[in-house]
């Protein structure tokens, strides 16, 4: 298996994020959604970074990362125990890791209509300085259902249903 880039890590541990709350109103709906998104069984993350020829695939499980760099690749398996859970966690938008929360507006991904929020994950999340975050949730269920980093032109989409766990 290759090895992820640098920029695909530190997006992964963002699970993507980062310092204290300016507008805790627009920040709200983002806390719940990833609140949220990590109750989920599974999650498919596709991760496309301008420059990289193929997607990063991941799956999450409660106890495993799945990750492959494009579908010749074979797929790797990382065992996620309570320290690595609890890393990922401090990395998730929340109250303690998310400031300049903004609500964008309507918008439709893949013909599932969402709302659209943007905010900025701290200098210590390995994102470029200044980034913006751009999260759509889905109005349904309040799930992310793209993420967009808007200097650095990475996109990760998120799938939670029909999601297989890869044989590595």
């Amino acid at each position: 298996m290759r090895s992820l880039p640098r920029t695909t890590a530190s997006l992964t541990c963002f699970l993507l994020a980062a310092a204290p709350s300016r507008a805790a109103s627009d920040c709200q709906p983002i806390y719940d959604a990833y609140a949220a998104m990590f109750q989920k069984p599974a999650i498919k993350r596709t991760i496309t970074t301008p420059g990289m020829a193929d997607p990063v695939e991941m799956v999450l499980t409660p106890d495993a990362l799945y990750s492959r760099v494009g579908a010749k690749d074979s797929w790797g398996k990382v065992e996620l125990n309570a320290a690595t859970r609890s890393v990922m966690k401090k990395g998730t938008p929340s109250p303690e890791t998310v400031t300049e929360c903004r609500r964008i507006g309507p918008r439709a991904v893949e013909g599932v209509s969402g709302t659209a929020y943007d905010f900025t994950p701290a200098k210590m999340s390995g994102n470029a300085p200044g980034e913006t975050i751009t999260v759509v949730l889905d109005d349904a269920t309040g799930l992310p259902l793209l993420e967009t980093a808007l200097k650095a032109g990475t996109k990760v989409a998120n799938v939670y249903d029909g999601v297989t766990i890869p044989l590595p």
